[in-house]
């Protein structure tokens, strides 16, 4: 699943871009302003979305966060994120991918540990697990997304989930779209970093 979020994602960020670019034929600070009026009407409904989103990423490691909303929030921070990003605003890619990430295992989780409670760990470890492979589907660094949760955490049971997923997410990610969110970035400025 993280794979296909990731990929969603990458295309979500790069058409709303375009978008900004190609369509909006207006100054800058006013793509901004539209932007950030945009994103804060988004905001009253879900103010979840706003800023890195730890609180939320906590809430879904502690199994508090409803999977209700854990699903909504997935694609409200896709939109927000890139709208913010495509209209010229300031952000990365980080930690909304680990954001996109805590609502997916949360969600996912949930119904798992419902199904099978007994054989299951809790909904927030598939949500520290989902945070990696959201963040190796996106950058594809899958060693890099095994490191930081692996440091986050320094649970040893969560290593071998950890490793499949991110490896699976960045594998399926790169079938659907050769290049990651960055490097994509570069190939459309014709910077070619691959041959």
């Amino acid at each position: 699943t993280t794979g296909l979020i990731s990929y969603l994602f990458i295309k979500v960020l790069y058409l709303s871009e375009d978008l900004w670019d190609n369509k909006f034929k207006i100054p800058p600070y006013l793509k901004a302003t539209a932007g950030g009026v945009i994103i804060g009407s988004i905001a009253i409904v879900y103010p979840e979305i706003m800023g890195l989103g730890y609180e939320s990423i906590n809430l879904a490691l502690n199994g508090n966060e409803m999977w209700e909303l854990a699903i909504i929030l997935i694609f409200v921070k896709i939109l927000a994120t890139s709208i913010t990003l495509g209209s010229g605003g300031s952000g990365g890619i980080f930690a909304p991918s680990l954001f996109m990430g805590a609502m997916i295992g949360a969600f996912f989780g949930h119904f798992v540990h419902l199904l099978f409670p007994e054989f299951t760990a809790s909904p927030g470890a598939y949500a520290l697990v989902a945070m990696g492979g959201m963040v190796a589907g996106t950058i594809r660094a899958p060693i890099t997304a095994i490191i930081i949760v692996f440091e986050l955490t320094k649970e040893n049971a969560i290593i071998l989930p950890l490793m499949i997923t991110c490896t699976i997410s960045m594998i399926l990610s790169s079938k659907l779209s050769r290049e990651s969110i960055y490097t994509l970035k570069l190939l459309r400025r014709n910077i070619k970093i691959k041959e």
